[in-house]
């Protein structure tokens, strides 16, 4: 039971009475401290409103998470979003800006088709002698300055060029089908021959960009990542991509002394609490404590309530799958949480003495795509601090990822490893230099051991995954007017970044784009 004197400010402040059954209360509670609900506190912090935000772990930024490694403390490595193109991500790009980041060019070598090697078929070549010699293309096919938009053209009479969502989402096939609700697979085979399919699922960075049950985020994933290879404008801010929450949520709390941050909580559940006076209501949310060590973080048994106005649900959909709010229970909104679907991906970052990828390799390169389960290498600079270079060794997701992450349990942690959930064991890495080994067509024993390593698996509470895919047969538009307020007598609102539209889901800028959305329409 709550003193008398909180149950006297509560009443003061709500100008009613209330059962006080809450330690504190708040006009709006933001659920989830990464690029959504710090975004959405920014947005809302000169509003006059008393509000706190809410995170499970002991740290602001979600699936973005820049650290460093201790002979490279010069250079940031991301664990997690990594990127942004200022042409295309317009509202992350206006909001470095504005919240004064710098930033650069990064280093990857996606920007630039002729710095990239592929390594598929057992085969390393650059792009163009891959796309002719190594797959066995139609004529037609090998003509098409874009494979992508060439099969799109086939399919149904668009060829992607200013594609906008509204046209995208009523393109049909050339059988009449709303292109939306045809298979990626189903759609390749009526326009492509069996090799240009093998080609566009075995050159793609990650599997998940041609996972063959998806639909239209597929085709505007694989149209822009063409354009993004043919484009050096890709950028990331110079402290690293967590910078952006990081400084959102600081301008946030220097705004009012009324504002807050709470970290290491999990949000349980949501009641109904109604104020007899006015006939309003609010939000009990129920709170675990959670504590975050080296091996990740875990519930106490400790709870505390806090009451809200309104409640901001800026969380992943698999936080969001799990909550207990009565509202999420019903079937068409638990359809609409459910088209998008979750997906594992893990990344290696090693540091090594010399840049054996230039010095020694037969095919040097700064950067190489293949079909072996490291999916993809890339040299990430040079420490100014030690002169080591810093590399991202393998970025996996799908089946690829899970074979990785049972590697990385097995066998003992090697000398340099990052400790907990961030470890590098033997096994992982015997694997990963073997491959790459094969891959740069370089002796194994003339790759030296690395000084240092992290890994990060994403699939535990409250992520779920790294990103998530939308399924088939689902329009973005009546899916994200159905989350976005699952019920509409209630002030709660859902600002998730798996739910925006397209492939942004995979992007900072789904995370901006789902809280605009929300705070426009009912919050300004």
């Amino acid at each position: 039971m709550c003193t008398l004197f909180l149950c006297f400010v509560a009443i003061s402040w709500l100008l009613g009475n209330i059962d006080c059954n809450c330690d504190r209360y708040v006009d709006v509670a933001i659920i989830g401290a990464g690029p959504s609900g710090t975004y959405s506190a920014y947005r809302l912090r000169n509003q006059k409103l008393t509000i706190e935000v809410f995170e499970y772990l002991n740290r602001v930024g979600g699936r973005l998470y820049s650290t460093t490694l201790p002979d490279a403390p010069d250079l940031p490595i991301e664990l997690g979003g990594m990127v942004f193109l200022p042409s295309i991500h317009k509202r992350v790009f206006k909001v470095v800006n504005e919240i004064g980041l710098d930033y650069k060019s990064y280093l990857g070598g996606i920007g630039n088709l002729s710095s990239i090697r592929y390594y598929l078929r057992g085969i390393n070549r650059n792009y163009v002698d891959t796309f002719l010699y190594t797959y066995h293309l139609r004529e037609e096919e090998k003509k098409a300055d874009n494979l992508v938009k060439y099969l799109l053209q086939k399919l149904t009479g668009n060829d992607g060029t200013n594609l906008t969502q509204e046209t995208l989402l009523n393109l049909k096939t050339y059988d009449g089908r709303y292109l939306y609700t045809v298979p990626f697979d189903e759609a390749l085979s009526l326009v492509a021959s069996d090799e240009a399919k093998n080609f566009i699922v075995d050159s793609s960075m990650l599997s998940s960009l041609v996972w063959l049950n998806g639909s239209l985020y597929l085709w505007e994933s694989l149209l822009q990542a063409r354009d993004e290879r043919e484009d050096d404008n890709i950028k990331t801010p110079v402290e690293g991509m967590n910078s952006i929450p990081k400084r959102l949520i600081e301008l946030f709390l220097e705004s009012s002394k009324k504002h807050t941050l709470t970290l290491n909580r999990r949000l349980m559940s949501i009641n109904t609490t109604s104020i007899n006076t006015t006939s309003s209501e609010l939000y009990r949310l129920e709170f675990k404590h959670t504590q975050t060590t080296d091996v990740g973080t875990t519930e106490l048994e400790s709870k505390e309530f806090v009451c809200a106005k309104q409640v901001i649900l800026a969380i992943t959909k698999f936080a969001l799958s799990q909550l207990d709010w009565h509202p999420l229970r019903d079937s068409r909104v638990q359809d609409a949480i459910h088209a998008v679907r979750n997906v594992q991906a893990q990344k290696v970052f090693l540091t090594f003495p010399t840049d054996w990828w230039m010095s020694k390799a037969a095919y040097p390169s700064l950067s190489i795509i293949s079909d072996r389960p490291f999916n993809y290498f890339v040299y990430w600079g040079q420490s100014q601090v030690s002169g080591h270079y810093v590399t991202l060794a393998s970025y996996v997701d799908e089946e690829q990822a899970h074979f990785l992450h049972e590697l990385n349990g097995q066998g003992p942690v090697i000398n340099g490893s990052t400790p907990g959930l961030h470890r590098v064991t033997q096994c992982l890495l015997d694997h990963l230099l073997e491959e790459l080994a094969k891959a740069f067509n370089i002796d194994r024993t003339l790759i030296p051991e690395p000084i240092s390593s992290i890994s990060q698996y994403w699939s535990t509470y409250p992520f779920g995954g790294s990103w998530v895919v939308w399924k088939n047969g689902y329009r973005y538009d009546d899916v994200i007017s159905t989350v976005q307020r699952p019920s509409l007598t209630d002030n709660v609102f859902y600002v998730g970044a798996d739910h925006s539209t397209g492939e942004n889901p995979g992007w900072t800028e789904g995370a901006f784009e789902a809280a605009d959305r929300v705070i426009e329409k009912y919050f300004l």
